[in-house]
């Protein structure tokens, strides 16, 4: 304890240092999270979940009837058959829309990897040139033998979209791929950030033929939780560029990020489609299932729906029967059709509304992090608790409204990871406050919680560093209060009841000193002895203890009336207070330690709380603390020579603050201030003079006083003093 002081700032200048330490670590995480040198599961898990909340705040909603499902629903299926169906039957469908209905493109949501007619070709084969073959019959076989022929027929010159798939596992490829946009060489491949599937499955020939275009529908870039959010629009396949949507030229912008190629956007005709880099696209959902009108494929070939609700309208076939069914995890949807995805990026495509990630994001996304982390790390040791959280909430707000207009705007920038950065920052603080700090004021308070007030162990737990238990002088103020004839009044109560009454006397008067920040050095017996202006530096320090004599006064008064209900005598209570440089700290031996005070100053204050018996004085200050504390109205005592000191001291009694005190209170300390100048000049007569003018007035608090000169003056007339007397009055004893 001795070495307390040393090592409380060496501790303090350590725990300050491990927490900005902390707090730069913190920064420097989250600087290379922004940039994604560092990368967490977690995180990526709470950016998608944010995204999503911002995908669904903001979700445009209603029907979009630019793009219709071609369903193939479980009516449809009543109709024609289990899946698959014949060629000729989708032969049909494909003649409807494009001859009956005027569609503008038709995609399929489907590869058609196996040929339908292989098992008819070779019996219709033999029996076409027989004769006893009904030539319905014979028909009817032709008509299955060239299924895929008739559908491929279908398909040509019409505005078609056929699908193929792409597989990133091991495999074998089935049927040929169809041309690719474009071919890149090696070093280009490998250093695009694109999908690479090691295998695929196509169409058959004849029908791939058929068609003008072909676009993948699988998606390689699902996110780890299943949810479909990105989309790719271009996947390389040895050294072959594949894109997901049709024939169109296609412009592709590739951006240099170190050693890879990263895809900026893609311009589609005249419309520019911004991708990610890895050339996807963030699906801008429009809803929920349900966004695009469905329409029965059995009243599309029955040719029930209305001419207008297909005519020049973009048609995707699809299926919502149960097991044919093709359901996606996305945002808006725990359920979607896959179908539904692709209308929603054409949709987007068409309005120009998909959202694209800046190729500054990386910049943008460093700078903000280093300015929340240092705003975050700088500003809370200013701040109290309440406002740190005002601050964190404030930061956050901001974020996610700047956030939500970028994207209104196009831009996406994350969301979460700022706010999981304002977050940490926030736990840290308040997880140090409570853990390391609180620790440290739980340390303060058992040091201190037995000698200062409660509202000054929380400064000090707020200033640790200023705290000092080794010896130090320091100009301070001390407080001595007795009750007088304490012997005499505990010999008649009993044990229980001295207690009792010790209990109420010294509750009233620690309270008057905790309130004016006082720290209590011990108690004794019926005396308490106080000081102020250590362990924390008091510039008031002489005030506070004046303030808490006059109170502790005021309770007496207060506990004297309870005492007289419990037919108990009165007590008095006298204070002695100096002010002066003593000596503080942690003092004692190495069983027993205690924060106290030492020194001639303390020493006087012990004997100015002895003469105010003398006096009739219910507080005395010596004049040092008069000088500290002018703002009060002061009676003089005396001017004395206590025991054990050669320099005399004058003496003073505090009434009340100037300003609060009434006129008879300062006019009659006026007067024993002019009694006291007569005294010390030995002008016995008109010393007396004004001492009978103050006795006429019957005041109680005058009476010792009064009588103490008059007894002196007496005699003095008898045995004048020495000629160099200097009105000192010399005590002999304590």
């Amino acid at each position: 304890l001795m070495a307390f002081n040393a090592k409380q700032l060496l501790s303090s200048q350590f725990k300050k240092v491990n927490k900005w330490l902390a707090g730069c670590l913190i920064i420097v995480f989250f600087a290379l999270q922004s940039l994604h040198v560092i990368e967490l599961e977690l995180f990526n898990k709470f950016e998608g979940l944010a995204s999503d909340f911002r995908l669904k705040a903001t979700l445009p909603l209603g029907l979009d009837e630019r793009i219709i499902i071609a369903d193939i629903d479980e009516n449809s299926l009543k109709e024609f058959g289990q899946w698959p169906w014949n060629r000729h039957t989708l032969a049909q469908l494909i003649d409807t829309l494009f001859d009956h209905y005027q569609i503008k493109v038709l995609g399929f949501d489907m590869v058609f990897a196996e040929s339908s007619g292989d098992g008819f070709e070779p019996i219709y084969e033999e029996i076409k040139h027989k004769k006893n073959i009904s030539k319905k019959t014979k028909q009817a076989l032709a008509k299955q033998a060239n299924q895929d022929a008739i559908f491929a027929q279908s398909l040509k010159g019409k505005n078609i979209t056929s699908g193929i798939f792409f597989n990133q596992a091991n495999g074998s490829p089935l049927n040929t791929l169809p041309n690719a946009i474009t071919n890149i060489d090696a070093a280009t491949h490998m250093a695009l950030m694109l999908p690479k599937p090691r295998n695929y499955t196509a169409n058959i020939p004849l029908i791939q033929q058929a068609s003008l275009g072909a676009g993948f529908f699988d998606n390689p870039i699902v996110d780890k939780d299943g949810v479909f959010r990105r989309v790719p629009l271009l996947q390389s396949y040895q050294g072959l560029l594949y894109q997901a949507l049709n024939h169109a030229p296609m412009d592709i912008q590739l951006l240099e990020q170190g050693k890879f190629l990263a895809i900026e956007s893609v311009q589609l005709g005249h419309r520019l489609i911004p991708t990610d880099a890895q050339g996807a696209v963030h699906v801008p959902f429009r809803g929920p299932e349900g966004s695009y009108p469905y329409v029965s494929v059995k009243d599309i070939l029955l040719k029930k729906t209305e001419l207008k609700k297909l005519k020049h309208k973009i048609i995707l076939l699809g299926t919502s029967a149960p097991g044919l069914l093709d359901l996606r995890a996305t945002p808006v949807d725990e359920s979607m059709p896959g179908v539904e995805v692709h209308a929603n990026i054409i949709a987007g495509i068409l309005d120009q509304s998909i959202a694209k990630e800046p190729a500054y994001l990386y910049g943008a996304m460093f700078l903000l992090s280093i300015f929340l982390g240092l705003t975050l790390l700088i500003a809370p040791h200013f701040l109290a608790p309440i406002f740190t959280l005002l601050l964190c909430a404030t930061l956050a707000t901001l974020n996610i409204y700047g956030n939500f207009y970028l994207y209104a705007q196009g831009l996406i920038f994350p969301l979460a990871s700022p706010l999981l950065m304002i977050l940490s920052f926030f736990i840290f603080h308040m997880s140090w406050g409570f853990f390391i700090e609180s620790k440290q004021k739980r340390a303060i308070t058992r040091l201190f919680g037995q000698y200062v007030p409660p509202q000054l162990v929380n400064e000090m737990a707020k200033q640790p560093e200023s705290i000092s238990l080794e010896g130090e002088n320091k100009d301070l103020t001390v407080l001595f209060a007795d009750v007088r004839n304490f012997t005499s009044i505990s010999e008649s109560l009993s044990p229980t009841e001295l207690t009792h009454l010790m209990n109420q006397l010294l509750t009233p008067m620690t309270q008057a000193i905790y309130e004016q920040l006082g720290t209590v050095d011990k108690y004794m017996g019926d005396a308490i002895m106080a000081f102020w202006g250590a362990p924390l530096e008091q510039k008031q320090h002489a005030h506070k203890a004046i303030c808490a004599a006059l109170d502790i006064q005021h309770r007496i008064i207060t506990l004297n009336t309870q005492l007289k209900d419990q037919g108990l005598n009165s007590i008095a209570m006298g204070i002695g207070i100096n002010s002066g440089f003593m000596n503080v700290g942690n003092m004692g031996s190495e069983f027993r330690m205690a924060y106290t005070v030492m020194g001639d100053a303390v020493n006087l204050g012990a004997r100015l709380e002895g003469l105010s018996k003398v006096y009739g004085a219910k507080i005395v200050v010596s004049e040092f603390t008069k000088q500290a504390a002018p703002e009060f109205l002061y009676r003089p005592l005396d001017k004395v020579r206590v025991k054990g000191k050669s320099q005399p001291i004058a003496i003073y009694e505090p009434l009340d603050l100037k300003a609060q005190a009434s006129i008879v209170d300062t006019e009659n300390a006026m007067l024993l201030e002019q009694a006291f100048i007569h005294y010390a000049k030995q002008r016995w007569s008109s010393a007396l003079d004004v001492l009978l003018q103050l006795q006429h007035q019957n005041l109680n608090n005058y009476e010792a006083i009064i009588f103490l000169y008059m007894q002196r003056i007496e005699s003095f007339k008898q045995k004048p003093p020495e000629e160099n007397w200097d009105g000192v009055y010399t005590f002999t004893s304590k």
